[in-house]
């Protein structure tokens, strides 16, 4: 398979950043990102791969490239592929961070191996990719990245992506291929995206050991959801979990992706039904009005803390507007100019992200000893509005008015393409 790794700098052309959109409403061309996770590509007691079910998502993958559409699969199981490999049996301590980027390098070239030679048989070609979050975070390697991903396309190549494990550092890493998929997912602005696991969908509590567990089908507000995800990863050589899903989901669906949870095991008709408008899994409902440009770009830069708004906060960032200042209540976190923040309201619900224009310890520092209106302006913007993207869905998916937001002559500012960085 063809190998592409974007671990190096790139150069300037900031290549189709600006003619980012999201315009796929015909299922029949759709881009869809399929995510596996390693509890579904292993049999860890066996200490083998899952090669049935591996050649059954290689055979929904080149029916569904066939069909027409254009297919990403993001893939996890390097490091439990390398510990196959160097018959290393899991235990119940993971790895350290250099254990795993060593077994990663081991078991990605055996894990490729299997997909190259399952997808050749298929008839179908595969190329790898390999990211780090610092490639996304970058903009410039962003937009390169965008422009590999279009080029596999016209060839009718398939990209096998993972994280670039040997490369990245503690601080600059996705952490799992559920955030990894989301963003890949905005990054080629998917219409779907599929997060393969062993169970058939998000329950209000874990089925495994609560009887009394429901099965949720439809989520149009994750900041609603009242459910129990504290499980833990999906496997002792894996690094997601629910809880990433639900972070991938929120991701996925503000960049105008529809996210669904389901079996691996039923992958052949789960994926194919789900597209038809079939009930399958947990479906995402996605933002009605996605990021575009410069704010789908920001779905991929780095969390480094959260800042908490109060109510007058909240409206102005879900109406498209500047967050001032004088509405940030508390921050938590080190993040300096120009680096990345959840926003969150007064009961700590996700409402958006964006670069900040003030360091932690500076806002911290005046909330603990004053008022923030002693020393900044009323109109000093602490995160520009053209540097938010809104992430509750909920609020894109239904009327503002259920905010009780006055203000509708800014919304047209989630749509923006304005790439100022003021």
């Amino acid at each position: 398979a063809a190998s592409v790794s974007f671990c190096v700098a790139l150069d300037d052309d900031d290549g189709a950043m600006s003619g980012e959109t999201n315009g796929h409403t015909n299922a029949a061309s759709s881009v869809i990102v399929i995510k596996v996770g390693t509890s579904s590509l292993l049999k860890a007691a066996d200490g083998c791969l899952h090669l049935s079910q591996l050649c059954a998502l290689c055979e929904t993958v080149s029916q569904l490239s066939r069909a027409g559409h254009r297919v990403v699969l993001v893939s996890s199981g390097a490091v439990g592929a390398g510990m196959i490999k160097m018959g290393i049996t899991p235990g119940p301590v993971k790895p350290t961070l250099a254990k795993k980027q060593a077994l990663a390098a081991i078991g990605q070239p055996h894990l490729m191996r299997y997909y190259e030679d399952i997808f050749n048989t298929l008839g179908v070609k595969c190329a790898q990719v390999l990211l780090t979050l610092e490639n996304l975070s970058n903009r410039t390697q962003y937009g390169k990245a965008k422009n590999t991903f279009d080029e596999l396309f016209e060839m009718g190549v398939v990209p096998v992506v993972n994280e670039n494990d040997t490369v990245a550092v503690e601080e600059l890493k996705f952490g799992d291929n559920d955030t990894l998929s989301a963003k890949v997912a905005a990054l080629v602005e998917a219409k779907y995206l599929f997060l393969l696991t062993d169970v058939d969908g998000l329950y209000t509590a874990n089925p495994a050991s609560d009887p009394n567990a429901k099965k949720i089908d439809v989520v149009e507000d994750i900041n609603a959801l009242d459910v129990d995800v504290n499980s833990g990863a999906g496997s002792n050589v894996g690094t997601g979990g629910m809880v990433t899903k639900l972070t991938a989901a929120r991701i996925a669906c503000a960049a105008g992706c529809q996210t669904i949870i389901c079996l691996a095991s039923q992958q052949e008709t789960a994926i194919v039904d789900a597209i038809a408008g079939k009930q399958v899994g947990t479906k995402f409902l996605a933002a009605k009005r996605s990021a575009r440009g410069k704010k789908r770009w920001l779905l991929s830069v780095p969390v480094k803390g959260n800042v908490w708004v109060d109510e007058h906060g909240a409206k102005a960032v879900l109406s498209g507007m500047a967050l001032m200042v004088v509405n940030c209540t508390k921050v938590q976190g080190n993040f300096g100019v120009q680096e990345g923040l959840v926003i969150l309201d007064e009961n700590g619900a996700e409402l958006a992200r964006g670069l900040a224009n003030y360091t932690s310890s500076a806002i911290g520092d005046v909330l603990q000893h004053g008022d923030l209106r002693n020393e900044f302006e009323d109109d000093e913007p602490f995160v520009h509005s053209n540097n938010v993207i809104v992430t509750n869905v909920e609020t894109l998916a239904k009327s503002f008015v259920l905010h009780q937001i006055t203000t509708y002559g800014s919304v047209g500012d989630l749509d923006s393409d304005n790439d100022s960085d003021a």
